[in-house]
């Protein structure tokens, strides 16, 4: 080797010596191939480098032994914020297992598999909730349907079992949910509310929330009616929440504990059947004067006789409240005989103490006096009245005492409608016409029992019906009150 060469060498030894200096290339820092890592970021932010994501999710799993005995899972998965994304370098450097995990066990609540329910009502109302099992949904909405249906019956229709309607009975045709329902299945933070069993979801689903209500305990003297009453409930919500009782008129015993939850289900369920019933029809009373007789005198001339008719109606239920009923055939078994009283004296015009019944017979009352879910935006109201339906779309409506009109018109609330008094502080409202008897106005006098009108759907409804209101003294009363008495 010459001179010049050893020169040259001795150089660019320096020179790369040099090199490495500047650049703080430490041996021990740098390998010779690449290797592959995994940035860990937490909502956004890195939080480590490490070399093996699968031991990251492994130890998160196997360190929240008490996650899986709460929820009963096999797996715990790592928060919604974690992500980790594949990085090939030249540096060897990376951060333990153990650092990052702690980094993260603190800051995010850990997640687990399950399903997003989605519930929408309308495009402006969406509920969401989350479950652990898909098969607790169905359950869910089975157990709702048979709050509001008959359990029985509900399984005979799934079976495609239902008895044949020979004289009487009912047939369901159809029985389906308003609501869309949807299923998602995604990671679920254990920081929010997760239903992990039917029963719990179901009692949600009936109720409206966790909280299925309190208890009363039966004391002397306490009725369905009374306790429904007391707590602001009606009394068919009462027997959907204790399905031991069987009816308005079972016998309740001191000491005996029901349920008064109220009953607000998240989803509505819509019942279309058929029904056949033979149902009474009630006489009416025909008034005769006779000014032979001393004024006050009351003679019966021919008694009266209640008739039977057999009735076939369609019929829709939403959450076990009939919303539409419209008869499709009558069959008269037994005709009315109407009672016929004498009075003495000459009629008077003027209210009477004896009310006519604002419908032709045989009807329906399809909504009580009381509470009540509105059928139609579902908030807890109070009705004022009492729904009467089963005589038909554009069948007659009454007068149901002698009477002014005080107003006729149309209102978005109650349709069109009439509003009387009938004098000794009484006034009655009848809503959803479908239209008016031609030539009444307001300030029209009316005689009990006149056409005044024709039944309908209009306004606030969901079906035919009639809403028939009584105010006495500047109060709603329950029509079907004991202080109305009906010819």
């Amino acid at each position: 080797m010459n001179r010049k060469s050893i020169y040259w060498g001795f150089i660019l030894t320096v020179l790369l010596s040099s090199l490495i200096f500047i650049l703080g290339l430490d041996r021990k820092d740098y390998i010779d191939t690449p290797s592959t890592v995994y940035q860990v970021y937490l909502n956004g932010e890195q939080i480590g480098i490490i070399k093996d994501e699968k031991k990251l999710y492994d130890l998160i799993d196997k360190e929240q032994e008490n996650l899986k005995k709460e929820y009963k899972v096999k797996k715990i998965y790592a928060p919604l914020g974690l992500e980790t994304t594949k990085l090939v370098t030249y540096t060897g450097e990376v951060d333990s297992i153990e650092d990052v995990y702690n980094k993260i066990k603190n800051v995010e609540p850990f997640t687990l598999k399950g399903y997003e329910v989605t519930i929408t009502h309308s495009k402006d109302k969406i509920e969401k909730l989350n479950i652990l099992n898909k098969e607790d949904l169905e359950i869910a909405v089975d157990n709702t349907i048979k709050a509001f249906v008959d359990e029985e019956k509900f399984e005979k229709y799934m079976n495609s079992k239902q008895d044949k309607i020979i004289t009487t009975g009912e047939t369901i045709e159809d029985i389906s949910i308003k609501e869309n329902i949807t299923l998602k299945e995604k990671y679920l933070s254990t920081e929010d509310k997760i239903y992990t069993n039917s029963t719990d979801l179901s009692k949600y689903f009936l109720f409206g929330s966790d909280d299925s209500g309190g208890t009363h305990i039966v004391v002397g003297g306490d009725t369905i009616k009374s306790i429904a009453a007391k707590y602001q409930l009606n009394e068919r919500e009462l027997l959907i929440v204790n399905p031991n009782l069987t009816s308005v008129q079972t016998l309740l015993f001191p000491g005996q504990e029901l349920n008064i939850g109220l009953v607000n289900p998240i989803i509505s369920v819509i019942e279309d059947k058929t029904l056949v019933e033979d149902k009474e029809v009630q006489y009416g009373i025909e008034e005769k004067y006779d000014d032979r007789y001393v004024i006050g005198t009351t003679k019966t001339e021919r008694a009266g006789e209640n008739g039977i008719s057999r009735m076939t109606y369609k019929v829709q239920t939403i959450n076990g409240s009939i919303t539409s009923l419209e008869p499709t055939n009558t069959e008269v078994l037994k005709p009315v005989v109407n009672e016929v009283v004498i009075k003495g004296g000459l009629p008077l015009s003027g209210p009477s103490s004896l009310w006519y019944w604002p419908t032709n017979r045989p009807y329906v009352v399809t909504e009580y006096f009381g509470w009540r879910f509105d059928p139609i935006d579902g908030t807890r109201e109070f009705h004022n009245g009492i729904d009467i339906s089963g005589t038909g779309f554009g069948s007659p409506i009454y007068a149901a005492n002698s009477g002014y009109i005080t107003e006729i018109g149309t209102q978005w609330s109650y349709g069109n409608y009439i509003k009387m008094s009938h004098g000794d502080d009484f006034q009655t409202i009848y809503m959803h016409l479908n239209g008016f008897k031609e030539g009444l106005t307001q300030g029209s006098f009316v005689e009990g029992g006149e056409l005044i009108g024709y039944m309908g759907t209009s306004g606030w409804s969901t079906g035919t019906h009639l809403d028939f209101r009584i105010i006495y003294r500047g109060e709603y009363i329950d029509p079907l009150g004991y202080n109305v008495q009906y010819r």
